[in-house]
């Protein structure tokens, strides 16, 4: 496991314990993270800030359940993807991937990586763009991403494998 792994673990046996300031920085490390995931699946940011401000009372609620506490990344982000898309059918709501307006990095190089890469998101279909971007944006790994969308490490290999290929080239040619 990752450093960021041992750390949200040891944030969540502090908050366990009741120390607030623990679950002020736990919410302080991942709640913009959150905010962006969702935003990138329902494309209105004050209902992302809603999802994700709810789905941390859900968290909270049912952190000792998590049986696994390193694994408290991809739990969240699963909490606030089936949210998301909760939110979405209830609203019929289909993504403008066409119009999003993603938050893209500090630096002038970063943000224009960034940007390309996240024209080229734009244009894929919703499957492909959210399994790309918790891949690429997220740097999640195949294993993460599964957990997060339930489904099984396979289909998300096998439905990785052609458009990773593809956003590689597409990336590849529009980055220098």
């Amino acid at each position: 496991m990752n450093h960021d792994s041992v750390f949200d673990a040891l944030l969540i046996e502090r908050i366990g314990n009741g120390n607030k300031k623990a679950a002020n920085l736990l919410v302080k490390r991942w709640h913009k993270r959150l905010i962006s995931f969702s935003y990138k699946l329902i494309n209105n940011l004050e209902v992302a800030q809603d999802i994700v401000q709810d789905s941390w009372v859900m968290i909270f609620k049912n952190l000792r359940k998590l049986k696994d506490t390193q694994k408290f990344k991809t739990w969240a982000f699963r909490i606030v993807h089936n949210r998301s898309i909760d939110w979405a059918r209830k609203n019929k709501s289909t993504v403008d991937i066409n119009n999003a307006d993603i938050d893209q990095g500090d630096s002038l190089e970063t943000e224009d990586k960034s940007a390309e890469i996240i024209k080229i998101l734009k244009r894929l279909k919703d499957k492909d763009r959210i399994i790309l971007t918790l891949f690429y944006l997220e740097e999640n790994n195949i294993y993460e991403i599964a957990e997060i969308l339930g489904v099984p490490a396979g289909t998300v290999k096998s439905r990785n494998i052609l458009r990773k290929r593809t956003f590689k080239e597409k990336i590849q040619g529009g980055i220098s």
